[in-house]
């Protein structure tokens, strides 16, 4: 099956979203490190830390664990305020991850300051229906943390609300963690 890719450049009613560029890659990092429950989601098992940045992200990707991954089907892009050009977060995605009919999101970060102020849900609208009408994917889905309460809401106010699996510890402590795999179906749109 051939997969269709999300546009390098794409907007909502006040964001402009784009394939992110290595120019902007301190601005990114320091988004990602402003947003202490995201500065995870670029570890894959076995690597080390310093492959956890996000030069290396844009230079080779957030790749999954699968035979056959590929840096084309992976995709880092910046998101920026439509009327000022600020750059306030991004969003990683990896196009058929675990299954070349499911759209992956490994992140969508924005910078705290332009948290609650209903980005979130726009983007994810917006994203939702462009990957819609890609035709390639069955689903969308996408890691949530148990603890990452902001998150969740947005899954759940968004139709990422189908969950498929726990992962993590089996334990509750303060230092457990655990993630909900939550799907939204594109076949009851078809």
């Amino acid at each position: 099956m051939s997969r269709n890719l999300l546009p390098g450049k794409w907007k909502t009613e006040r964001l402009k979203v784009e394939d992110s560029t290595l120019d902007e890659v301190q601005e990114l990092q320091q988004i990602n490190d402003a947003a202490p429950q995201t500065q995870s989601w670029m570890r894959v098992e076995g690597q080390d830390e310093a492959e956890c940045s996000m030069l290396f992200a844009l230079k080779v990707g957030v790749l999954p664990p699968i035979p056959n991954r590929s840096k084309e089907f992976f995709r880092l892009q910046s998101i920026r305020m439509g009327s000022s050009e600020e750059l306030i977060g991004f969003l990683g995605v990896y196009h058929g991850f675990p299954e070349d009919d499911i759209f992956w999101i490994n992140a969508v970060t924005f910078h705290p300051k332009y948290q609650g102020k209903g980005y979130g849900p726009e983007l994810m609208l917006g994203l939702i229906e462009i990957v819609k009408h890609l035709v390639s994917y069955t689903c969308m889905r996408s890691y949530a943390s148990l603890t990452n309460w902001p998150s969740l809401r947005l899954c759940v106010k968004v139709g990422l609300n189908r969950m498929v699996e726990i992962v993590g510890d089996k334990v509750h402590s303060d230092k457990a963690e655990a993630h909900v795999l939550l799907e939204k179906s594109f076949t009851d749109f078809v």
